[in-house]
């Protein structure tokens, strides 16, 4: 049965678990690697080191339970570059029994009212349509070569 959303809030330290597990779910479709001890650990403080900047955001069930979650880390390069306080999306899940009732956009729309720049980078090999969500909120696609990855920037108003 699937759990109904019941929060959409900042990620906290005590998420992380709940982020893995759902991010864990949906890694074939990103493609990411998680097949190794290795790959886990990196995985995790990849997980950690984006709930700390307090930028990341999960959406969780009535239980609590984390149902998606959105990863965001400071895009230094376009800080650099552009001198802003841009944001780069680093992973972003929801969970196979919570599809389709608007959690990502949920999520998306929470890091949008941030209202700085976001950035993101799709790989080709992509299976969950990332692409056509991300320009579907809004986001153009400015670079990459789509038979690698293609990256996306949202620019707020």
């Amino acid at each position: 049965m699937v759990e109904a959303l019941d929060n959409c809030r900042v990620a906290a330290a005590d998420d992380a678990t709940g982020i893995f597990r759902v991010l864990a779910e949906v890694a074939p479709e990103i493609p990411l690697l998680i097949d190794t001890s290795e790959r886990r650990e990196g995985v995790s403080r990849i997980i950690d080191e984006c709930v700390a900047t307090g930028e990341s955001w999960v959406a969780t069930g009535s239980r609590g339970v984390v149902a998606g979650f959105i990863l965001a880390e400071p895009d230094e390069m376009e800080r650099f570059h552009r001198d802003n306080q841009a944001l780069h999306l680093r992973y972003a899940g929801v969970s196979n029994a919570c599809r389709r009732q608007g959690i990502f956009r949920a999520l998306i729309q929470q890091v949008m009212n941030r209202g700085v720049p976001l950035t993101a980078t799709v790989k080709a090999a992509n299976q969950c349509q990332m692409a056509a969500l991300l320009q579907r909120v809004g986001f153009q696609r400015w670079s990459g070569d789509p038979q690698i990855e293609e990256h996306f920037r949202w620019q707020p108003r």
